[in-house]
């Protein structure tokens, strides 16, 4: 079967009603493309695999993407949502556009929304349907983004990547707490983490996560719980904590972090905003965290803490 995309370049205050009357017509959804969205901080509840190129929205409005299967009653459609249309913004019916598209071309062109990032020289978040590498010293992350925009990782994920690739041996133990999609646990495997504990409180994402684990044929141990609670069940002692979530929930969870590391042992936080930054460097600090190293950008903060005390 065959498909229409239908497209409308809509002012910003329209583009809810465009959207509707596409969803009347039968799309079974609406992709929007909106001037704003490569401005905004998107939320990072898993780790996805989104950052935006600002050439690929408009420099103004919203254009509001539909699909229609190609049926005997689809011209009947069309003029149906070109009607609408032209009552709504009878000035602008030049913006609705319509594209003929193959099944096959359905199923596929929305992947060349993503591409390859390398956080670091040898560190690499890839979309699953691209080859590997043959580079031996290259560590690839395998990520199935899905029918979602973006084609980069959030900034706190991007740091704490980073410095996993610093700090990771042979010999880490690693607990992940609020491990989303399981990117950093899946990294801390690839880097050569001896073990890997990954725990999330949303059931979801912790589904999501051991199907990322399973594409990426790495070893990670994953469970929903709720931060620390499962660490005290593991066979083996952590040296090596990361928690890229909220800096209140950091702060709140230092004791129990604390409790669990030994002196000398590393502790690795994000999802800080610059705001924060000394709230979370005191509490570190108060537990006998000594810092070692700070990451910022675009006013994210990471910081990384070896304990002393």
């Amino acid at each position: 079967m065959n498909w229409l995309e239908i497209s409308y370049h809509a002012a910003e205050e329209n583009h809810e009603l465009i959207s509707q009357i596409f969803i009347d017509a039968g799309s079974k959804g609406v992709l929007l493309e909106d001037s704003k969205t490569p401005y905004e901080i998107p939320e990072d509840r898993f780790g996805e695999v989104y950052r935006l190129n600002i050439a690929d929205y408009p420099s103004h409005g919203v254009i509001v993407k539909g699909y229609l299967a190609v049926t005997p009653q689809v011209e009947v459609i069309l003029d149906t949502v070109k009607t609408k249309i032209f009552e709504l913004a009878p000035e602008t019916t030049s913006s609705f556009l319509v594209t003929t598209l193959a099944e096959e071309d359905w199923a596929e062109s929305w992947k060349s929304h993503y591409k390859p990032i390398h956080v670091t020289e040898n560190l690499v978040i890839k979309p699953s349907w691209f080859e590997k590498s043959e580079d031996t010293n290259t560590v690839e992350i395998l990520l199935d983004p899905g029918m979602a925009f973006g084609s980069g990782t959030h900034e706190t994920t991007r740091l704490c990547l980073q410095l996993l690739e610093k700090y990771v041996s042979k010999n880490s133990k690693v607990v992940d707490v609020g491990t989303g999609s399981g990117v950093l646990a899946i990294a801390a495997s690839k880097l050569g983490a001896q073990s890997v504990y990954g725990v999330d409180l949303d059931e979801m994402a912790v589904i999501r996560a051991r199907e990322n684990v399973i594409l990426n044929e790495c070893d990670v141990l994953l469970e929903c719980n709720n931060l620390m609670d499962g660490v005290a069940t593991l066979d083996w002692h952590p040296n090596l904590i990361i928690a890229n979530i909220l800096a209140p929930i950091i702060v709140g969870m230092l004791g129990e972090v604390q409790s669990v590391l030994s002196v000398g042992d590393v502790f690795i936080c994000s999802g800080i905003i610059n705001e924060e930054k000394e709230m979370v460097l005191d509490a570190l600090g108060v537990h006998g965290f000594e810092i070692i190293e700070i990451l910022e950008e675009n006013g994210w903060i990471a910081i990384v803490g070896k304990l002393c005390n």
